[in-house]
């Protein structure tokens, strides 16, 4: 539903060790016999003899960690993380529930501390959530600040909680609390560097922490803030009017996601030197603000009308065949003059935010024979196999003894590397070349492991109604030889409003100004490109030496960056997606019985976008969505499969065909007529879904009653009394507050989120 803040996961510097309850101290010791095996020579030659040994790494980890570790053989590795810290890494794999699930175990030491980098566990909950309820959040916090303030106290003292108002769009049932605790150096934020810890919404548990810490990290005064500047940035950048899709996705059955029409800067990611007020690249190097644009120039809106603007047409079953793929791709390589035997290398899928997509991946079958030192074209293409289009074009290089391969002398000019991308798009997409708009080029080059060592990059925004819309264009990357390497396209289907009736530019920047203020932040610059190819580019040359050291920036709030070009209010924007401007847990009521399991779900991405009553009804897709989140699987990622279901009212372009047909496929719904996705779905009908998600279906359908102990068990259908009568036994359904059950009323969401979180952890040790 929201997205959260991201946190950059990985290495604690070296510090003072944490005490542990009891006063033990994690850190430098002696090493101590206990059943582990020897060091391995390889690791200890490699890196270097570390303060903390082995053994010892062992005895620290399992006094941090005694009833999780207790008994287990631990696999031991010394690694160097991150390119700079040395760490133990302690990990224990396993089966649990009857060899139903895997439990694995993650615990990362600092190899000259002993203090704890970060620590993983799958299985926080260890069977005791099963039908427990959740913990409430206010109390996970609490538990949190106490594993924060005993591992890691000196780094937690200089933390401050980081902005949570924007959850995760998963939509798969969590079972862990998340909190972030950013680092803050003279009063300002240290993006990358803080604290995070996973608490386990069932037992409380400690089921994940990680530690980002740069201990020699020294820090520039930050003076004072340049008065006006925020005028100034906007005078040399300007706004643009842009299409925007929430985050929250579409309430639109037809799962076509709306757009909404937003102005915001001119520019992404926008970092600004204090002293001279110039932009600042992710590497650390200065360049005029004017040149961060991200169009060089914007056309005029074209007004257009409300609606979807069509795409490729697709089949009536919602999925083309392997054959007519093939096809596909047979027929681009031919437009790429390309000859040979085309053949299927897989299929896969995934999202992109809001947006689903599915691929078939088919290459180009290379028969030369490798030759030492001479490189080796493979050719791939990705076809949408819901329209047959393509998404994605890749032609990468490999060498048979990379010790003498040729590195080309000769570069070719940027703009010869363009006309190449032009080249491509008018070949690939004709139809798309004149609603592009190129963004602007900042000629910075990127290496690979290929022939050519470099890339050009090119991105091209989709153009509707003469606004650009971010999420969609098609991107080209072209390296020094010639050779199209990358070609990807997103297009998808969006309602996008006209233009008519926004205000002028003028109140939007009015608006802005009056909204935006850019604020101190320290952040580390990306490290040098390596420069050992042999290529002389003279860009390359101006970046700043490889350090870890952070630099002081300016930057407008991280979320608030658009303002609503309709109503002239300002807007959260994180990564090309809009935002809600209110907290999402704002919604349910305080004091509300089921407050803490409609949190999980909250978290989760499982509430509506809008419009939500913790105690009105649930339709049949929200409710089979949380159902089958709760077994693992994102009900975004489930994927259309060949079969076809036989529902009138669930076609294959609706938003939730996917997850209905996965629930059909495993026996959870039964196939019929029809479903009614947007009809409420009643207490007993959810159960039924939910003892079948358990794999208890064929117990239920015996025809020997059982027992039901609920006052009005007599007004259960015959069909679902078995199965409401095992979800009574494993202690999942439950009465009101006086006992009954009520069968065919409605299911709220505040029942929802109790019965579906009660059942998570044994959907979860189900196998499918």
């Amino acid at each position: 539903m929201l997205l959260s803040l991201l946190f950059v996961m990985g290495v604690c510097a070296a510090g003072e060790a944490a005490n542990a309850a009891g006063g033990t101290v994690w850190g430098t010791g002696t090493a101590k016999a206990g059943g582990v095996e020897a060091p391995a020579a390889e690791q200890g030659a490699k890196l270097g003899t570390p303060v903390i040994s082995r053994d010892r790494a062992v005895e620290i980890a399992r006094e941090m960690f005694p009833e999780m570790l207790d008994g287990k053989d631990l696999d031991v590795e010394l690694s160097e993380y991150m390119g700079r810290t040395k760490t133990w890494r302690l990990n224990w794999s396993g089966l649990l529930d009857s060899g139903r699930r895997v439990e694995h175990i993650s615990v990362m030491l600092d190899a000259e501390t002993g203090a704890l980098v970060n620590m993983y566990c799958n299985s926080a909950t260890a069977g005791d959530g099963i039908g427990a309820a959740v913990v409430s959040r206010e109390a996970a916090l609490q538990k949190a600040e106490e594993y924060a303030k005993k591992f890691r106290p000196a780094e937690f003292a200089r933390t401050r909680p980081a902005n949570e108002n924007y959850f995760s769009l998963s939509g798969m049932m969590g079972t862990t609390y998340a909190f972030v605790w950013e680092r803050g150096e003279n009063g300002i934020p240290v993006k990358g560097d803080g604290i995070h810890v996973g608490i386990d919404v069932y037992s409380g548990k400690l089921a994940n922490f990680s530690v980002n810490w740069h201990d020699d990290a020294v820090f520039p005064q930050p003076g004072a803030l340049p008065e006006g500047l925020e005028a100034r940035v906007l005078q040399e950048l300007g706004l643009m009017l842009c299409y925007q899709v929430t985050e929250a996705g579409s309430e639109d059955p037809s799962g076509v996601p709306g757009a909404s029409l937003v102005y915001q800067l001119n520019s992404l990611e926008l970092k600004i030197d204090p002293s001279s007020e110039e932009a600042l690249t992710p590497e650390g190097r200065k360049t005029p603000i004017g040149q961060y644009k991200l169009f060089s120039g914007l056309p005029a809106p074209s007004g257009g009308i409300d609606g979807v603007e069509p795409l490729v047409s697709s089949p009536s079953s919602g999925r083309i065949s392997q054959a007519d793929a093939q096809k596909k791709a047979e027929e681009f390589f031919k437009k790429l003059g390309l000859e040979g035997e085309v053949t299927r290398n897989g299929e896969g899928g995934g999202n992109d935010g809001i947006f689903f997509y599915e691929s078939m991946n088919f290459g180009l079958k290379n028969d030369e024979r490798p030759t030492n030192g001479v490189e080796r074209r493979s050719r791939s293409v990705d076809i949408d196999t819901r329209t047959g289009d393509v998404m994605s074009y890749q032609n990468s290089s490999s060498y048979d003894g990379r010790q003498d391969m040729v590195v080309p002398e000769k570069t070719i000019s940027a703009d010869a590397a363009r006309a190449k991308a032009l080249e491509m798009i008018k070949l690939i997409h004709p139809e798309r070349l004149e609603t592009l708009l190129e963004k602007q080029r900042d000629d910075i080059y990127e290496y690979g492991f290929n022939a050519s060592a470099m890339t050009y990059n090119f991105h091209f925004a989709r153009l509707v109604n003469g606004v650009p819309f971010l999420r969609d264009g098609i991107w080209v990357a072209v390296d020094a030889g010639g050779e199209v390497v990358s070609y990807d396209c997103k297009w998808h289907e969006v309602r996008f409003p006209s233009t008519a009736g926004i205000i002028t530019g003028a109140d939007a920047e009015k608006a802005f100004l009056e909204n935006m203020r850019l604020k101190f932040a320290y952040y580390y610059p990306s490290e040098k490109s390596d420069l050992r190819r042999g290529i002389f580019i003279p860009e390359l040359l101006e970046l700043p030496s490889t350090e870890s050291q952070p630099a002081l920036c300016l930057v407008f709030d991280e979320n608030l960056k658009g303002i609503d070009a309709v109503t002239g209010q300002p807007l959260a924007l994180e990564f090309g997606g809009l935002l809600p401007w209110t907290k999402d847990l704002s919604a349910i009521p305080a004091g509300h019985w089921a407050y803490n399991a409609l949190t999980v779900l909250a978290t989760s991405g499982l509430l509506p976008s809008d419009g939500f009553d913790p105690d009105g009804p649930v339709s049949s897709r929200d409710a089979v969505r949380a159902l089958m989140s709760a077994t693992e699987s994102s009900y975004q990622s489930y994927r259309q499969s060949n079969g076809k279901i036989s529902y009138v009212d669930v076609t294959p372009k609706d938003r939730d065909y996917a997850v209905i047909q996965a629930a059909v496929r495993r026996g959870v719904l039964e196939d019929g007529e029809r479903f009614l996705p947007d009809q409420p779905v009643a207490r007993e009908e959810l159960v039924v879904w939910l003892v079948r998600a358990l794999g208890y279906g064929e117990i239920a359908g015996m025809p020997a009653r059982i027992e039901l102990n609920a006052p009005d068990a007599d007004l259960a259908s015959e069909k679902a009394r078995n199965y409401v009568a095992i979800a009574y036994g494993l202690g999942l359904a439950r009465g009101d507050a006086n006992g009954f059950f009520r069968p065919d009323d409605p299911v709220t969401w505040a029942e929802l989120a109790s019965l579906v979180t009660r059942a998570t952890p044994r959907l979860r040790a189900v196998n499918y």
